[in-house]
């Protein structure tokens, strides 16, 4: 294990046992076996600390479904994958829950909005995914739907301080979320969008992702972008080119997300 994630490691569980606020810098290098300089090599403050923490464990619960194949169509598939991730990461969520509810840190509160609107954007690819173009108006309701009950559920876990059988639990979700879509025909949308995704926000998203991750292969995934956007230009957004660069761009497990709702405007001709 590098350095880098022995510290953050070292304080998770510190943050765990005595709380954020209580925890110091000296105590994290000291428990982790470097200096304090030491810690100060890797985060400028435990704040930046706090904050890459967030982004790896959320990041790492985001692209939980990532090893599903795409043609899969089993929505209890995608939440079961999702649940697990994040019970694999409760000790991070126990301390998320204890010191930052509310939320009154500007910064964190900006990081975790920011996730939040990751993980609905991939709650619509996901639902439009499983169901195709019935469900799409009816999109916002079924993610606030589903999270709703996500969140229900975690909430019982963490409160009882139970596990429940995660399987069991993904198909309960997914026969009551299928039974909800069966019955959408003589409904009206309750939630209407307040803007539909274009080409330009998505690839402008895609682009800043790409930036952002500080990926390896950067230069290499927005060369392929643009190759997309040509496409797009050239009124053609799903044909070999652009299906052949989406597959490619998927293949990067950090920006899956902004692929997939770049896919889904492709294959419906864009908006």
């Amino acid at each position: 294990m590098d350095t880098k994630k022995h510290i953050m490691n070292t304080a998770l569980k510190l943050f765990s046992d005595h709380g954020f606020n209580e925890t110091s810098v000296q105590q994290i290098a000291q428990k982790a076996g470097i200096s304090k300089g030491g810690f100060y090599n890797y985060f400028s403050s435990k704040r930046d600390l706090m904050l890459e923490m967030i982004d790896e464990h959320y990041s790492k619960i985001i692209n939980s479904t990532h090893q599903i194949e795409e043609t899969n169509r089993d929505l209890a598939a995608y939440i079961e994958h999702e649940m697990t991730a994040w019970m694999e990461h409760q000790p991070f969520i126990q301390v998320m829950f204890n010191e930052f509810q509310p939320r009154k840190d500007p910064q964190i509160n900006k990081k975790m909005d920011e996730l939040q609107v990751t993980l609905t954007q991939k709650h619509k690819a996901m639902f439009y995914m499983c169901y195709g173009e019935k469900v799409k108006p009816f999109l916002a309701d079924m993610v606030v739907i589903l999270q709703g009950m996500l969140k229900e559920y975690y909430l019982y876990m963490f409160i009882q301080q139970t596990q429940l059988n995660v399987q069991q639990l993904s198909k309960w979700i997914s026969h009551h979320i299928n039974s909800i879509v069966n019955n959408l025909d003589d409904l009206d949308p309750f939630l209407h969008e307040t803007q539909n995704e274009t080409f330009d926000s998505v690839l402008k998203d895609l682009r800043a992702t790409i930036q952002q991750k500080e990926l390896h292969n950067q230069d290499k995934l927005l060369k392929v972008v643009k190759q997309i956007e040509q496409e797009i230009d050239n009124h053609s957004p799903y044909s070999i080119t652009a299906e052949v660069s989406l597959h490619y761009l998927k293949g990067e497990e950090m920006i899956q997300t902004d692929v997939l709702r770049l896919e889904r405007l492709c294959k419906q001709g864009g908006i």
